[in-house]
């Protein structure tokens, strides 16, 4: 069956397009076009998380925003995905074949960025190609079985941004330098909402949960046996925050 590609938002009109699909702000572009949808531009999510900016089209989100995560966010109240907008989140939720639910395992094969495409950056860019800024936090969790996906409404500055130091190296010069580097965020209140967006089989759900239904639903996709699902967090939309 031929797959139908969601209707664009308004929000991404000035985003490029590949194979139908609006390309999101905050992911690493590749040379030769396109983004790796499994890598973060580690500048960009920085800036989303900072500035409010939406991930997707990187637009200040000037109302409330939204966390799309999966059941050990919900249980813990920290977050690694930056927010998007309510149109993106809407977009996202049918457009991305994890997030709807379309895909029951994580993808094992390597990342875009980790080819030769990474090897250099498209035009203009002044690096020397793609290097992981944080390897170290950077593990992968190809081959296991998806997670549930989530969708939380918050307030504005809801969060308190979080981060770690780590070594990295310049990809031009080879150098190393500590930084700070931020992984994500902590919420600071509850959610205003919370919709349960697809389950791995079931696909596209996207029904509204109380806070007691979205930690028992969270809890209850976690409890399977050891071996059965990845260690740590779902991956992401946009994938672990990368390089530059």
């Amino acid at each position: 069956m031929t797959e139908t590609r969601p209707p664009i938002p308004l929000s991404l009109a000035g985003r490029p397009v590949a194979g139908g699909i609006a390309l999101p702000w905050v992911n690493a572009e590749i040379a030769g076009g396109g983004v790796d949808f499994r890598s973060s531009h580690y500048a960009r999510y920085e800036q989303a998380w900072a500035e409010g900016l939406c991930q997707s089209c990187g637009n200040l989100i000037t109302g409330r925003a939204v966390l799309m995560c999966g059941p050990r966010q919900i249980l813990s109240g920290e977050y690694d995905e930056p927010p998007v907008c309510p149109p993106c989140a809407l977009y996202v939720s049918y457009a991305c074949p994890m997030v709807s639910g379309r895909t029951a395992v994580y993808p094992a094969r390597p990342r875009v960025t980790e080819s030769h495409r990474g090897g250099k950056c498209p035009a203009g860019c002044g690096c020397g190609g793609w290097v992981e800024t944080d390897p170290d936090h950077a593990a992968s969790q190809g081959g296991q079985p998806a997670l549930p996906w989530y969708a939380c409404w918050i307030r504005p500055g809801a969060y308190e941004v979080t981060a770690h130091k780590a070594v990295t190296r310049c990809s031009d010069l080879g150098c190393e330098h500590e930084r700070l580097i931020v992984n994500g965020a902590a919420l600071l209140e509850v959610p205003l909402k919370v919709v349960l967006v697809a389950e791995p089989g079931a696909g596209r759900i996207w029904r509204r949960l109380t806070a007691d239904e979205a930690r028992a639903h969270a809890g209850a996709a976690l409890a399977v046996p050891e071996g059965h699902r990845a260690p740590g967090t779902p991956a992401s939309l946009s994938g672990r925050p990368g390089g530059s």
